[in-house]
């Protein structure tokens, strides 16, 4: 049994190949843990959190996200609140 824990998400791609490596070796993935989610949308319009549930079976768990993120950032660092909203609007779900 495998628990597959990552730094970030994004679109999700690094973890759909860690995945095929888990099944294609026979071991049998349980979760996925990732410190955070950056809330991005996957290869459709869902975010890439949802794609991987919906498509592996596999229960996704994020210790933050981006929202937590961004509330942090309200009161510690404005410039960079703004920089992060830019990106959101170009890869947020």
């Amino acid at each position: 049994k495998v628990l597959l824990i990552d730094d970030v998400i994004s679109a999700g791609t690094a973890i759909r190949e860690a995945i095929q490596i888990i099944t294609s070796s026979g071991a049998e993935l349980v979760g996925i843990v990732v410190a955070l989610n950056r809330q991005e949308c996957g290869k459709t319009k869902i975010s890439a959190i949802q794609e991987i549930e919906q498509n592996y079976g596999i229960k996704v768990t994020s210790i933050v996200n981006l929202d937590n993120l961004m509330t942090f950032l309200e009161q510690h660092d404005p410039k960079i609140l703004a920089k992060i909203k830019e990106y959101r609007l170009q890869y947020g779900e």
